[in-house]
């Protein structure tokens, strides 16, 4: 049998071995600094970099998010070191290192309650994947190169679902993850409101000077479209309707789920979400508040506190739209997504549509992947989508995948409603209820911001779909499945 007291000496050793090999390390990486500054950077990265990953590897779960909070801020360390960076190399190394983690404690048993072979949700997600595959084969445009980085994103987003699943066990976790979303959100509109009021900062500036093409949509006609330290305006536009909407509904919870100061500090946090959407300058977010709502509203019309919630966002939308402010451009762009009349920007948008129509019709398996926008001028030139911007999820999924592709895009939408929705009447307890009808209604916008912007293949809004997905599926076969 050991001795305990030789175990307990063989730790204080390793403990001791550990602390002087970081006193070593301090004056080394000092050294190295003072003689080649390049090479230190690289040094602390590297360190920062290895101890990031071991967490990561030795608790998935905090793993998870570590990789949301990184993925979320790469933009702005980008901004900050003054040159591009390998961003999806990071992500995935990170998600790497999670799953690698989940893989050694062996995740959650709670994972294998999933239907993964007849869920329709993810039958639909397997038949996507499938269309891509067969690409392969399209005889009007096939790049191996653009292929790999389609799939590779692809395959991102599902193995995010799967780690995901072995995070959300049960209520308590999926609680967790909103506050955490919340909270990271409003440091997002919070910089994004000293963005505003103080001005970007002089390495944004900087940023924005070497790279122009990466920042064309966001210098407009009334100054500049904020983007917090997100990737783009739009993106981060899109964030803020979604999480709005979600903080909207939480807040028509009784006082018996939600003290009044925590609905107080819910309303500061509405606030700054709305104040951040606004400066956004992203008119698919201003329509996405609305259409969110309805779907709430519909569900709880027999709610009290759903009425007064109306009523104020009511109010507070016919002062916006009718109130007597003509010069705050914030305003103005606000008021041009619901009452002004359609703009050169819509014009593009409604002639590139009516371009696309007629390949549509006689190519009903697409015209391959990466065979639109920009995309298409690295990886096909001379094809006849080539730099053809469609603005339009739909649009682009079913120019490039067919009939097919658009089909599955529109299933998965609408299972993922209809499965929070479900979750929703079949749950007891007053928060998870209103929790998942925040879901569906944050998806419901997504729907409808297909439409206007490819949505759901943004890094940030992607993220945030998978996981709802993971958290829907999780409830679905831990507590709604058999009633």
């Amino acid at each position: 049998m050991d001795n305990p007291m030789f175990a307990i000496d063989k730790n204080k050793k390793r403990n001791w071995l550990i602390v002087l090999l970081w006193l070593l390390l301090i004056p080394a990486i000092a050294y190295i600094a003072a003689t080649d500054y390049k090479i230190s950077v690289v040094v602390v990265i590297a360190i920062l970099g290895m101890a990031t990953s071991l967490l990561c590897i030795m608790y998935y779960k905090l793993g998870f998010y570590i990789y949301i909070t990184i993925t979320l801020i790469l933009p702005l360390l980008e901004r900050m070191s003054g040159s591009e960076m390998s961003t999806g190399f990071v992500m995935d190394g990170l998600l790497f290192c999670s799953l690698l983690g989940c893989l050694l404690h062996r995740g959650d048993p709670t994972f294998r309650k999933v239907n993964f072979l007849k869920d329709p949700l993810l039958v639909t997600t397997y038949l996507y994947i499938l269309v891509l595959v067969l690409q392969i084969a399209n005889p009007y445009g096939f790049n191996p190169g653009g292929w790999l980085i389609f799939m590779r994103v692809i395959m991102r987003n599902m193995l995010f679902l799967l780690l995901a699943l072995n995070v959300f066990n049960n209520m308590k976790d999926v609680h967790t993850f909103f506050k955490f979303w919340i909270a990271i959100c409003t440091a997002a509109a919070l910089y994004a409101c000293m963005q505003q009021w103080f001005g970007l900062m002089p390495y944004e500036k900087a940023f924005m000077a070497k790279y122009p093409k990466q920042f064309n949509t966001t210098i407009i006609m009334s100054g500049i479209r904020i983007f917090s330290f997100m990737s783009d305006a739009a993106s981060f536009g899109i964030i803020m309707a979604c999480n709005i909407v979600i903080c909207m509904i939480l807040l028509t919870a009784s006082n018996k789920t939600m003290s009044l100061p925590k609905k107080a500090v819910m309303v500061l946090v509405i606030i700054f979400h709305l104040l951040a959407l606004g400066y956004s300058g992203t008119r698919t977010g201003y329509v996405m508040l609305p259409v969110g709502l309805m779907l709430f509203f519909i569900a709880n019309l027999q709610k009290r506190n759903t009425i007064l919630v109306a009523m104020a966002f009511g109010f507070c939308a016919v002062v916006i739209l009718f109130g007597p402010f003509h010069s705050n451009p914030t305003i103005i762009r606000v008021r041009t997504a619901f009452l002004g009349k359609q703009d050169e920007s819509v014009n593009v948008r409604d002639r590139n549509r009516a371009i696309a129509q007629p390949y549509i019709y006689s190519h009903p398996f697409g015209g391959g992947v990466m065979t639109t926008g920009g995309n298409a001028m690295i990886f096909h030139r001379g094809h006849q989508l080539a730099n053809l911007q469609t603005d339009n999820g739909y649009l682009r999924g079913v120019l490039e995948t067919g009939w097919l592709g658009l089909i599955l895009m529109v299933a998965n939408f609408y299972l993922l409603i209809q499965m929070a929705v479900s979750n929703f009447f079949r749950l007891s307890n007053e928060l998870d209820k209103l929790l998942m009808i925040g879901i569906a209604a944050a998806v419901f916008e997504m729907a409808l911001a297909q439409y206007t912007q490819d949505a759901s293949t943004l890094v940030e809004s992607a993220i945030m779909l998978n996981a709802f997905t993971a958290i829907l599926l999780k409830i679905k076969y831990l507590y709604t499945q058999n009633p």
